[in-house]
């Protein structure tokens, strides 16, 4: 007995087929995302191995020229380095006279900008002609009985760093060869030969090679996954809308869903073969032996059937996630170039939490399992190596799952025939309609560079000083101009475009109750981010905070590096910024943009979440208040807490991150009296 198909099944295998056809006419792009990918990987990868090992032919084949002063090192040493640097060959030896060198290693000792630059000076002198590297030896300081020799080279030309690696290699083998002959000298034969150290690598070829794709392949999935369906959905969505043929569509008597439902599907087949295109031609290239893969043991083997299907599997829900999220910020696009705009952000956005994927130190749990596209990354990484944890692997799946869901839900109801027809306009109107929030986002990225050039700028001259003439000066100058046009396209005057009205006193009370529980959760997330991912070890705190800092004072530091943030960085940012962007944005993408400029104008990956969510808390809590003041009061004490007070007793007690629970209550209590009085 034969069923019917139902009318939804049909509906969405025509649309389907529509997509499809209209997809394989477009023969350009069929060759960039399905054809191209098959002959760049085995080409691209030949050549950049052919390439390096070019290069290196060349460089090993180089000549390069050595200056030397040995008269101070031991003859003997002096003798056998000098035999070393001979086998370093093609190496021409020039030595120069006794003691040339005085005047450099006196410049060397004094330390300054002016003796650096008299060095420099004093080198290039005495290379002249064709020398890459001064080589001399002086007694060490610190060991009068030992040598220190000292090289002078251009790191930034490609010959003296081959003379330095030449030298170095000679010095290391004299260096071993003295170090044994003194140890036979002190103490006769080494008691300490029969001790050696051997290493064995467990892993298998099989292992080596799983390891190595599961760290490269889920940035690779996920942008080939969205570059490959960028193509259709751009047609599907932004590409219908811009010729009117969309509008067309949803007058019919068919669902607007059904519609979507049957868009998405074809994106997600063309991702999901362009994505098998490329990486079967990438893992045909692995397997060949193409290329140089960062040092890959040359036996290492590729990963098992099994281990590719498991990691394949739970990538599956990650392959959705990211087509619904592709035809959703396409489907919102006005215009097929509109929607090209969204690609790249999106592109990049979902490849960042990937990227603890390549870091072996992080380990999947069942906190980062709950991450959206981070937890099935690094659980595909775990797969692809044959190590993959039950429990937390589940986690990444469903939780994930979970998300898809909800995204396909939405995209579900993105398309409404009403909307779509009721919200057609001209371009001008489009563009008068959103001047004042394309004027905010403009001054604020300019705000943003500002802080990189000028400030850092002015801060390298004097980190202190500097921070507050840009905290002080640069800002608040932005901020002006950028409020100024603001105001006079609303007709409003400066102070109240920027909020400078008197708030209720149960939003500044708020305010200062949420201080102290966000400073100490701040605290928390920066603890659990270094186990996730630790600063390097030259970003000390030191480093973070240079000495013209944390040398002020308790109060100049509170007044540095607290109240004068939370004056002039809320003046420009919930202040002129956040003034242009409310006028056309709800307040989820108001919130959306202050987080992403407040987190990139503090210039550090490190600092960026903690920096982000209190930039978009803070919008929040402009928006509710209607005034800039409670801002103010909890950026200062926000910053004054970490930065001042973090090591007091009463920071680490228990009861403090439960002040959230009193601040938020003021706050929900002071809006809805603010509702009510409307």
């Amino acid at each position: 007995m034969s069923s019917r198909p139902t009318p939804t099944r049909r509906v969405l295998r025509a649309v389907l087929r529509t997509e499809f056809r209209s997809l394989l006419r477009d023969r350009r792009a069929i060759f960039t995302a399905f054809v191209l990918p098959i002959l760049l990987y085995p080409f691209l990868f030949l050549g950049q191995g052919k390439l390096k090992d070019l290069a290196e032919e060349s460089l090993d084949e180089k000549e390069v020229g050595i200056v030397l002063d040995l008269s101070e090192a031991p003859e003997k040493s002096a003798a056998r380095l000098l035999e070393l640097l001979e086998e370093e060959v093609p190496i021409v030896l020039r030595e120069l006279e006794p003691g040339s060198f005085t005047a450099i290693e006196g410049a060397v000792q004094e330390g300054t900008e002016e003796a650096w630059q008299r060095e420099g000076e004093l080198v290039i002198d005495l290379l002249e002609p064709e020398g890459d590297l001064l080589l001399y030896a002086v007694p060490d300081p610190e060991a009068p009985r030992r040598t220190l020799y000292r090289l002078h080279f251009d790191g930034a030309a490609t010959d003296p760093q081959e003379a330095r690696d030449r030298v170095r290699n000679a010095l290391r083998t004299l260096e071993r060869e003295e170090r044994a002959e003194r140890i036979g000298e002190l103490l006769g034969d080494d008691p300490a030969a029969g001790l050696e150290v051997e290493s064995r690598d467990l892993a298998s070829d099989e292992d080596l090679g799983g390891a190595f794709l599961g760290r490269i392949l889920p940035l690779i999935a996920v942008l080939v996954l969205l570059s490959g369906g960028s193509y259709a959905a751009l047609a599907a969505f932004a590409g219908e809308r811009e010729s009117g043929t969309l509008e067309t569509l949803l007058v019919q008597p068919v669902s607007g869903a059904v519609l979507v439902w049957g868009k998405f599907f074809a994106v997600l087949v063309v991702g999901l073969v362009t994505l098998a295109l490329n990486l079967g031609s990438l893992l045909a290239s692995f397997a060949m032996g193409l290329g140089d893969w960062s040092g890959l043991d040359g036996d290492a083997t590729g990963p098992g059937v099994a281990r590719v299907l498991t990691a394949g599997v739970i990538f599956v829900p990650v392959c959705v996630l990211l087509c619904a999220l592709l035809c959703t910020i396409c489907g919102r696009a006005r215009s097929f170039r509109e929607g090209q705009h969204y690609v790249l952000p999106l592109s990049l956005g979902c490849m960042v939490p990937c990227v603890l994927a390549t870091q072996p130190t992080v380990e999947l749990d069942l906190f980062l399992a709950c991450l959206p596209l981070a937890g099935p990354a690094l659980a595909f990484r775990d797969a692809m190596v044959g190590k993959l944890s039950t429990g937390p692997g589940i986690f990444a799946f469903v939780s994930t799952g979970v998300y898809a869901v909800l995204a396909l839900r939405y995209l579900g109801s993105l398309l409404d025939g009403e909307k779509v027809l009721a919200g057609r306009s001209t371009a001008a109107e489009n563009a008068q309609r959103r001047v004042q929030s394309r004027k905010a986002l403009a001054w604020g990225f300019t705000g943003v560079l500002g802080v990189y050039l000028v400030g850092g700028l002015i801060q390298s001259w004097h980190m202190a000083w500097g921070l507050a003439a840009t905290l002080w000066l640069l800002l608040p100058f932005l901020a002006f101009y950028s409020v100024s046009g603001t105001a006079r396209r609303a007709g409003e005057s400066i102070p109240h475009a920027l909020g400078l009205r008197m708030p209720s006193p149960l939003h500044l009370v708020g305010a200062a109750l949420l201080a102290p529980a966000l400073a100490r959760l701040a605290a928390a997330w920066i603890g659990w981010q270094q186990k996730v991912l630790p600063l390097p070890s030259s970003m000390t705190d030191s480093a973070l905070l240079p000495e013209e800092i944390t040398s002020l004072s308790p109060l100049m530091l509170f007044l540095l590096m607290a109240f004068s943030p939370g004056i002039c960085e809320e003046l420009f940012f919930r202040g002129a910024v956040l003034s242009g962007l409310r006028r056309d944005f709800a307040v989820w993408k108001v919130a959306l943009w202050q987080a992403l400029l407040f987190g990139a104008v503090h210039a550090s990956i490190y600092r960026f979440a903690p920096t982000a969510m209190l930039g978009a808390l803070l919008a929040i809590v402009t928006l509710r208040s209607r005034s800039l003041f409670p801002a103010i009061v909890l950026h200062t004490l926000y910053n004054g807490i970490l930065v001042v007070w973090s090591g007091e007793s009463w920071f680490e007690a228990w009861w403090v991150p439960w002040l959230v629970v009193p601040g938020l209550g003021l706050f929900l209590v002071r809006v809805a009296a603010a509702r009510e009085q409307r």
